[in-house]
């Protein structure tokens, strides 16, 4: 029995999530590390919104990434893709664990700002 390949969008949308998602990281990671270096006002700032950015259309991809492989699973009646919906939805969660906290700290910031 030959194994089918993948569809072509379901890799892109793979790796547009998991792009997304390391640039989200990223984003975190740096404020994270901004906040005790002292980093500029506005560049933390900056930080956030990206990472807002990041984290909603991370949660927006992976969405329908898993769609997409829900959608795979029943038409080509293969289970693997329903692994894979599985990690879109824990990605997804990320993503919108990550925007909800960008946007709750832009929010507490706005009152301190001039």
């Amino acid at each position: 029995m030959r194994l089918r390949r993948k569809p072509l969008i379901v890799l892109l949308v793979k790796r547009a999530v998991l792009f997304l998602a390391v640039m989200s990281a990223l984003t975190l990671f740096l404020y994270g590390v901004g906040t005790a270096q002292d980093f500029l006002e506005s560049t933390q700032i900056g930080l956030l919104r990206l990472s807002s950015l990041f984290g909603l259309l991370l949660t927006v991809g992976s969405a329908y990434g898993a769609l997409l492989d829900v959608f795979f699973a029943f038409a080509r009646r293969n289970r693997r893709f329903l692994l894979g919906s599985l990690a879109y939805v824990l990605s997804a969660l990320f993503g919108a664990a990550a925007a909800v906290f960008s946007n709750g700290v832009l929010v507490v910031a706005a009152g301190n700002l001039a």
